[in-house]
């Protein structure tokens, strides 16, 4: 029995069909606050007394939930939000004394000192749990869109500044998507001398889609480190500094260059920026015989041969390992 509506992803090697559930799970509602605490503080009955370390500490995350009665200052902090502050806080630290700092700026909230520790490890246990979701996606992402350049943009400061490169990249990039098909992957990040800001990124740039002008440059690689012949692009050069263009002929180079952009943002904690049309799976119908095992927990998912047939409502749009098949076949998140 072929499998209608499929959500198909590549994980580097072979093609995985994730079949559509015949009991989907209902919409999540919104969840209500969890690990709400409050701490009562006493009101100090001197107007200049300077406030305790402790009271610094509950205002900076929770003067707006500040509710007054008595003589007493109940306050209402939510320990989740404290925590991914101070996980923010902390980031750079190794793992050992990340936690423990973590646990000495909870102290103030959570006294008993064995339900501290379980709370910092439930946690850190989230953020290792949600890292790991998010890679996945973002893998199934890149291997989804056929990324053939890896980008580096820089500014030139005499055109921009942080702010106004920043800005106008983004708002360049979204027309290109838009207007150009082009796809992105990417992050801002500083370099580790002389902390300037730059912009690096897959991108898939369809054919006949490039602006500007490209042409080949001895200079110094940003990503390699040393001198060597760059490509670059006539239009960014002149709107934004310089930028480097180099081609992805490799699934070996693709992973070198999410690898390297994952990098910074494990390293400084900077958001990606992904563009709206690039999305996680292919949607279409697959035939049994396309079909090489299962696959995953349970056997939930399927193998399916690289050279499958592709069907949409029907009809047949090709086979899989072609890139024209591909580029007419419904996607989703």
């Amino acid at each position: 029995m072929p499998i209608i509506n499929a959500k198909v992803y590549n994980d580097g090697s072979f093609p995985i069909a994730i079949p559509p559930s015949l009991n989907p799970p209902p919409k999540r509602k919104g969840k209500a606050k969890e690990y709400l605490a409050k701490i009562s503080l006493p009101i100090s009955e001197d107007e200049n007394t300077p406030p305790s370390e402790k009271e610094k500490e509950i205002a900076k995350y929770a003067k707006s939930r500040a509710e007054k009665g008595g003589n007493e200052k109940i306050v209402t902090v939510d320990l989740k939000e404290i925590f991914n502050d101070l996980y923010d806080k902390y980031a750079d630290k190794k793992k050992a004394e990340k936690k423990r700092e973590i646990i000495n700026g909870l102290r103030a909230y959570i006294q008993d000192e064995r339900e501290l520790k379980a709370f910092v490890e439930s946690q850190l246990e989230r953020k290792l749990r949600n890292y790991i979701v998010k890679m996945t996606r973002l893998y199934r992402k890149v291997y989804n869109n056929d990324f053939n350049y890896f980008c580096t943009f820089t500014y030139d400061d005499k055109k921009h500044s942080e702010e106004s490169f920043m800005k106008s990249l983004k708002n360049c990039l979204k027309h290109l998507s838009n207007r150009k098909g082009w796809k992105y992957i990417g992050v801002f990040e500083r370099s580790p001398e002389k902390k300037r800001l730059h912009f690096h990124g897959i991108f898939h740039i369809p054919e006949n889609a490039m602006i500007g002008e490209l042409f080949e440059k001895k200079d110094y690689s940003l990503k390699n480190h040393k001198m060597q012949k760059t490509i670059q692009n006539t239009h960014f050069n002149e709107k934004f500094g310089r930028c480097d263009f180099e081609e992805i002929t490799h699934v070996e180079v693709l992973k070198s260059s999410i690898k390297y952009i994952l990098k910074y943002i494990k390293k400084s904690g900077e958001k990606l920026l992904i563009s709206k049309n690039t999305k996680t799976y292919k949607v279409y119908d697959i035939l049994d015989d396309d079909i090489l095992c299962s696959y995953g927990q349970e056997g939930r998912k399927v193998l399916l041969f690289q050279d499958h047939a592709c069907f949409v409502e029907g009809e047949y749009i090709g086979q899989y390992k072609n890139p024209e098949t591909k580029n007419q076949l419904p996607t989703c998140n």
